[in-house]
């Protein structure tokens, strides 16, 4: 009986350090890959990007530097990320959460850009324009009813 109840105990005791597969190792102000023009007018363009416990369990990028181009790739026009904290996931991998910054008015994701017409692929005679570009997946488009919804860049063409 005292072997089943010392049993039970450390399985309680180990089991949240176990589970444990996110680690938060720092937090930096500000980080880049790439050059940051201080003539250039930056604005914040999402918040906390990167930082969901979904997202951070699916990082396997192998390098800081690898996680933060995935983090900044994800926002449309993004450039740097500011009050960023980074991650270790399953010992193995990085993680980076943050604020995405960049220049709003050169927003552009696969050759799209808010205000440009597009054709729906499968829908006949549609014409919509892109309200914004949420991420690296979808954007908001606007129909010619004022209809607005989220759609996949896959099934959008430009219109000529």
């Amino acid at each position: 009986m005292k072997f089943v109840i010392l049993l039970s105990f450390s399985i309680v005791l180990l089991f949240p350090t176990s589970c444990t597969s996110v680690k938060q190792i720092g937090k930096i102000n500000m980080i880049s890959n790439r050059n940051v023009d201080s003539n250039l007018d930056y604005g914040l363009i999402a918040s906390y990007s990167g930082g969901t416990k979904r997202e951070l369990k699916k990082s396997r990028a192998l390098t800081v530097e690898d996680a933060v181009d995935q983090t900044v790739r994800k926002v449309p026009g993004g450039e740097f990320l500011m009050n960023s904290k980074v991650y270790l996931v399953k010992n193995k991998y990085f993680a980076v959460e943050g604020d995405v910054w960049g220049v709003k008015a050169n927003a552009t994701y696969r050759g799209f850009k808010v205000g440009d017409k597009v054709i729906i692929d499968g829908v006949l005679n549609t014409i919509a324009t892109i309200k914004s570009l949420k991420d690296d997946k979808t954007c908001f488009i606007e129909r010619i009813n004022g209809l607005i919804e989220e759609i996949k860049y896959d099934r959008l063409s430009k219109a000529e």
